[in-house]
């Protein structure tokens, strides 16, 4: 995906610059074939737990709830603007509305990948892990080894707790 403006990306995805840093610097990772949703698995993990740190360390009120945490996190790091996150069962769907996505290797990153290549989950669960001190893991899709399903404008993932 060829960006035609980035002033128009930024004013629709409410985009701070440090975002295209990021998602750009994903995104030719990718296109140099060191990046797919495996790595990106890998390093959003060990960035999750840095980034729970980080908040444990500066005094923030961390949510007991997952849901809230998750929005907590959501906000805190700028993840989107609109998401569905609904808690049952120990089992934890997030859907991350696509066009309101901030951090996408692909759209904003310029990614020419197939697949996706996503950090969110990973950095979401790993986040969880750090600040509650408990076990979460990225769940694949019912007898797929699919970790994001793209379903009615959003990105959907799924986090076992």
């Amino acid at each position: 995906m060829t960006i035609n403006s980035y002033k128009k990306l930024m004013e629709n995805r409410n985009l701070h610059p440090l975002h295209i840093i990021l998602t750009s610097f994903l995104g030719e990772l990718a296109n140099l074939r060191l990046l797919n949703q495996g790595t990106t698995n890998i390093i959003g993990s060990n960035v999750g737990k840095k980034v729970g740190q980080c908040v444990i360390d500066l005094g923030y009120k961390i949510p007991n709830n997952d849901e809230e945490l998750i929005k907590f996190f959501i906000d805190i790091f700028q993840i989107c603007d609109e998401v569905f996150i609904k808690s049952e069962n120990n089992t934890i769907t997030i859907g991350i509305k696509i066009d309101k996505c901030k951090y996408c290797p692909k759209q904003i990153g310029e990614a020419e990948i197939p697949g996706s290549a996503c950090p969110i989950p990973s950095l979401i669960s790993s986040f969880l892990e750090k600040v509650k001190n408990k076990k979460y893991k990225i769940k694949f899709w019912n007898n797929t080894n699919q970790l994001i399903k793209k379903e009615d404008g959003h990105c959907w993932f799924i986090i076992f707790c």
